[in-house]
């Protein structure tokens, strides 16, 4: 089944263009099955997965399903996780975008780095336009975000975009702390942010 997923997924429609998002060090596109060996990369880094999943290294197999799932997420709800690239060098360095999950919780903010990334607020300046992207191209009137209780780096990253805690779950199958931000306490913040298609 995996299979049959992924060769549909990877067969994209020539009429299908999605937005791409551009900010001060960093653009935000579609993936396509070219990024499967450098996601595979960051993937296979057991610091870089240790709060995502099942906490584990993902095999090659297994990010090329998810790579699949992405892809064909997108193109169905028309956005999804963005691969993030370097604009100075033109780097694939993870994915940040919006996503819908479960139900309670609404749309979702997902993001995830190369770990050479982690300390240089690249987290949270493709989540700052990922939020932006949800209230005034998406129309979201709420944005969620969800980690491990022991996650601080993200929590961190949640807190610098606005978001606040709202309250503990079981999502996933894990234990985890929901964050979110309203359209009303959202707010510009001047930052560099284009949309192209």
């Amino acid at each position: 089944m995996a299979t049959a997923l992924q060769d549909k997924v990877f067969e994209q429609p020539a009429q299908f263009v999605a937005d791409e998002v551009e900010t001060a060090r960093l653009r935000l596109r579609m993936f396509t099955p070219e990024d499967l060996d450098a996601l595979a990369a960051i993937a296979a880094d057991p610091e870089v997965m240790r709060y995502i999943g099942a906490g584990k290294p993902l095999v090659r197999e297994e990010v090329k399903y998810n790579l699949a799932t992405i892809i064909n997420g997108f193109r169905r709800r028309g956005f999804g996780r963005w691969a993030v690239v370097r604009k100075d060098s033109g780097a694939f360095v993870g994915y940040c975008g919006l996503t819908r999950g479960q139900e309670e919780v609404g749309v979702e903010i997902a993001y995830m780095l190369a770990r050479d990334e982690w300390g240089k607020g690249l987290a949270t300046e493709a989540a700052r336009a990922c939020l932006r992207y949800g209230f005034e191209k998406l129309g979201c009137d709420s944005i969620a975000a969800l980690t491990r209780h022991e996650n601080m780096r993200s929590r961190r990253v949640m807190e610098r975009i606005g978001m606040r805690y709202v309250r503990d779950g079981h999502y996933y199958g894990f234990d985890c702390v929901c964050y979110a931000i309203s359209r009303e306490e959202w707010s510009l913040d001047g930052s560099i942010y284009r949309v192209t298609r």
